[in-house]
């Protein structure tokens, strides 16, 4: 590089690098998952010596060009907001693949905004292994307190925790710039996702396009609701990128003529419902994933989920589907109350969530084990506890008759997969309800 760079990698053990590379060696404790934790204290000793600070991991290409892209972009941003960059790999065909753009991790809508010639929003994944600081954001940083402590483990894991806790806990906002993306994209160079997570830089580059036509005032900023958890590595959210599930395709009719799809993704399970024949409506997460579902040909309601809700009227559907989020809403009974008369006569709605009365959650919770301790307390978990049980008795409370239950397993033998055993409350993954209405 042309800037005058010094190299410091810490280890746990001695490696003889390249001449003029220093070699810290020592964990910060005894767990190895530590390690990323020792480059803190370095920076942090060295804050009066440098003019930025780079943290990475030992598999990211980093180029010139992506520090200079930072360098461009910083004096235009607010004081608190870092310009970050995005983790890329290669797959079959030279194609690009995002692997931190998956689960739950997604664009803020509302955060789109102009700084000069740059357009910037924020993700809500900021990990990428990699960050730089000015010594201003540094000194920022160490101020807050928060910089230099123990290793931990928080919204992710030790490891990942000690490369985003600039901005998880030391007040610094992390922000891509939009407008000049290219320049912010590093190369994961070890691949290992592709193919396992994350979305092609062509769908990320759609999702872009939105949020241009947001800042432009051309489409609506709008959140359907919470969707991350606040437990460690955000378990039991709501993913943005589901897969059809074969399961609860099976329990809606291929005979349905209309659906309400209540927390709409990015559209996988809406457009198999539609290939059925049906016509499929959705309240999409947000705006910015409701219209990569809309460019799919499903119909987007965008807003609130009380407002998306109100702006259906009186319209009724053969099938209103709620997966894997009703947990996720401060009154999960609430919105049971409010979707079931949209249900017509001789419909049904379909209710899918996380078993939390599993053997293994329920030793977990009774020992109080890591961020299950928290699970009693909405407040603190972001997630509602609640058996199947629960949810059939406020289903029949909003008026409709529970029609059939399944237990879903995932990733096990054949022989445990639960289906209508009575195993199935012990062992389920998840559980699958429908109920009819016989109201018209």
């Amino acid at each position: 590089m042309s800037m005058d760079v010094e190299v410091i990698v810490t280890s746990e053990a001695p490696k003889a690098l390249d001449l003029g590379v220093k070699v810290v060696v020592g964990l910060p404790t005894r767990n190895p998952r530590s390690l990323p934790f020792a480059h803190k204290r370095i920076l942090a000793q060295n804050v009066n010596r440098y003019d930025l600070f780079i943290y990475t991991e030992d598999d990211i290409h980093v180029e010139e060009e992506n520090i200079r892209a930072f360098l461009r972009a910083t004096p235009f941003l607010e004081p608190e907001e870092v310009a970050g960059h995005i983790r890329y790999e290669i797959g079959k065909g030279d194609t690009y693949f995002l692997p931190d753009v998956h689960g739950a991790f997604h664009w803020m809508p509302d955060t789109v905004a102009r700084r000069a010639e740059y357009t910037v929003a924020e993700f809500t994944n900021e990990h990428a292994g990699f960050y730089i600081l000015t010594q201003a954001q540094l000194r920022r940083a160490i101020a807050s307190g928060n910089y230099l402590c123990s290793p931990y483990e928080g919204r992710y894991g030790m490891q990942e925790s000690a490369a985003t806790d600039p901005f998880t806990r030391c007040g610094l906002r992390r922000v891509i710039c939009i407008s000049a993306l290219d320049d912010f994209l590093i190369h994961h160079m070890s691949n290992r996702y592709v193919g396992q997570l994350g979305i092609s830089l062509n769908a990320f580059k759609e999702q872009i396009q939105t949020l241009m036509a947001i800042r432009d005032a051309a489409h609506p900023a709008s959140t359907l609701c919470q969707v991350e958890s606040k437990v460690l590595r955000s378990y039991w959210s709501k993913n943005y990128y589901e897969q059809p599930d074969t399961e609860l395709l099976d329990m809606v009719s291929g005979k349905t003529a209309t659906v309400l799809s209540v927390g709409c993704g990015w559209g996988a399970t809406e457009v198999k419902l539609a290939q059925r024949g049906s016509q499929v409506t959705a309240l999409p997460l947000d705006s910015v994933i409701g219209a990569a579902a809309a460019r799919l040909g499903i119909e987007i309601v965008y807003g609130k989920i009380e407002d998306g809700l109100k702006k259906l009227g009186g319209r009724k559907f053969d099938c209103v589907v709620i997966t894997n989020l009703l947990h996720l809403f401060p009154d999960p009974w609430l919105i049971l109350e409010q979707c079931a008369p949209m249900v017509s006569k001789g419909g049904v709605m379909v209710v899918a969530g996380p078993n939390f009365n599993a053997i293994r959650t329920l030793v977990k919770r009774a020992l109080g084990w890591g961020d299950f301790s928290k699970l009693h307390v909405f407040s603190e978990s972001g997630v509602h506890v609640y058996s199947v049980g629960r949810v059939m008795r406020e289903l029949v409370h909003a008026g409709l008759e529970v029609a059939a239950l399944r237990w879903v397993s995932l990733n096990r033998p054949q022989w445990c997969h639960a289906g209508h055993s009575v195993l199935g409350r012990f062992i389920a993954d998840k559980w699958i309800v429908t109920a009819r209405s016989d109201h018209g």
